[in-house]
């Protein structure tokens, strides 16, 4: 489940907004409500949030003023507005501002609904350009290779973590570096030991690793993000690399 902080003053609205199972539905929970920004502010200092959901006009500290700390705070989680017809200004200043979205009172189900599917894609992207990063350094880690001054290697490594949920070959990821397949693959072997194809798959395996430990994928979800043909493909790929199949890592 992500977690949501609901900031709401109307107390009724924010009893409302508890019991709509769209929440839940969507893989979200509110965990913290405030009143205002000022309250909403003081949670920040202490727990993390996947989503901010707030009403815009609230008295000491308004969701205009909330959302302008986060960014002053280099915060980027995904800020949602909640305001009625006579606050679109105040709801065009947020979005300037970098807030997600915003909705409109009173806040219908399908509407929350679509805005937070694509809250959910919006914190799997960002997940997964993290933590692709620190896959891809730690399988070069593990083959025992300095990467700090070497160019050829470098490329290799931002080039993996800005197409790892792309399908590619060795000729594409070779031209795009301004390689022959040939000379690419051989300077691959050289500085890497193994093969590309050998490399590439275990980036992906110890992507899809850390995917399951999330416990937000199932295996042919994770398979089809990493390009394989079958979940029956994928799992073979996976027990060869690590001894395990997908079901037992947890």
């Amino acid at each position: 489940m992500y977690n949501v902080l609901l900031v709401e003053d109307d107390t009724a609205l924010r009893f409302i907004y508890s019991k709509m199972k769209t929440w839940s539905d969507c893989g979200f929970k509110i965990t913290s409500e405030a009143s205002n920004g000022k309250i909403a502010l003081e949670i920040l200092e202490k727990k993390s949030f996947d989503l901010i959901f707030t009403d815009i006009r609230m008295p000491f500290v308004d969701g205009i003023e909330l959302l302008r700390k986060l960014k002053e705070q280099e915060n980027e989680t995904p800020v949602v507005f909640a305001s009625s017809y006579d606050e679109f200004e105040y709801a065009r200043q947020g979005l300037v501002l970098g807030a997600f979205d915003y909705l409109l009172k009173p806040v219908q189900r399908d509407e929350l609904e679509n805005v937070l599917q694509r809250i959910k894609k919006h914190i799997k992207d960002v997940e997964g350009k993290t933590k692709i990063v620190s896959v891809v350094a730690d399988v070069i880690d593990e083959l025992g290779i300095l990467s700090d001054a070497n160019k050829f290697i470098n490329q290799v490594a931002v080039y993996c973590s800005e197409h790892y949920n792309e399908i590619f070959t060795v000729e594409d990821i070779a031209n795009s570096l301004g390689y022959s397949k040939d000379y690419f693959s051989k300077l691959f072997k050289q500085h890497f030991g193994i093969t590309f194809h050998d490399f590439h798959s275990r980036v992906k395996i110890a992507y899809a690793v850390e995917l399951l430990k999330t416990g937000n994928y199932k295996s042919y979800e994770i398979s089809d993000m990493l390009g394989y043909a079958t979940v029956d493909y994928f799992t073979k790929v996976f027990k060869d690399i690590t001894g395990t199949t997908p079901s037992k890592i947890k």
